[in-house]
C-alpha cells in the first residue's frame, strides 16, 4: 500500500509538470488537473496488475481527489467520487444481470443452431454482441457518468 501512495505522488508531480507544459484541458477542467486526472487514470490501471481492483480503485479515488485543488476542491472531488459509488452499485447491478441474460439467450440460441444453417453460430455472436453493448451503454450507466463528470466540473481545480 505504501508503494502504491508512492506511486501516485510521484505521478501527481509528474502529471503537473506535464500539465504546466502542455497547456491542454479536458471538460472544462484545468491543464494541471487534466493531466493529474490523466495520470491517475494510468497508474490505476497498472496498479491492477499487482493489487486487488478495490484496493486500486481506493487508491485511484484518492489520487483522484488530490488532482483538485487543496481544501475544499478535495472535498467537493471526495464528495463526487462518494455520489458516483452511490450512483453506480444499483448501476452495475442491473448491468451485470442484463449481461447474464444476454449469455442465457447466447447459450440458448447457440444450443437451437441447426446444422444446414452454418451462419447461425456468427448470427449469435453478432446477437450477443449488440445485447452486451446494450447492456454497458444502459442509461442509469451513462446517468451516473455524466452526473460524476459534471460533479467534477464544479470542483476548484489545481
Amino acid at each position: 500500500m505504501k508503494k502504491l501512495k508512492m506511486k501516485y505522488g510521484t505521478a501527481l508531480a509528474a502529471a503537473l509538470v506535464l500539465a504546466s507544459a502542455a497547456g491542454a484541458t479536458t471538460s472544462g477542467l484545468s491543464p494541471a488537473t487534466s493531466a493529474c486526472i490523466k495520470q491517475a487514470k494510468a497508474t490505476e490501471k497498472t496498479c491492477k496488475v499487482s493489487a486487488s481492483t478495490a484496493e486500486c480503485k481506493v487508491e485511484y479515488d484518492t489520487a483522484l481527489a488530490n488532482c483538485f485543488a487543496a481544501g475544499n476542491g478535495v472535498t467537493c472531488a471526495t464528495a463526487c467520487v462518494t455520489a458516483k459509488t452511490t450512483c453506480d452499485t444499483p448501476a452495475l447491478a442491473a448491468e451485470k444481470m442484463c449481461l447474464k441474460t444476454c449469455k442465457h439467450t447466447e447459450k440458448a440460441a447457440l444450443a437451437a443452431c441447426q446444422l444446414t444453417d452454418p451462419n447461425c453460430p456468427t448470427n449469435v455472436a453478432s446477437t450477443f454482441l449488440t445485447c452486451k453493448k446494450a447492456c454497458t451503454q444502459a442509461p442509469a450507466s451513462i446517468a451516473c457518468k455524466t452526473a460524476f463528470t459534471n460533479c467534477l466540473a464544479q470542483c476548484p481545480n489545481l
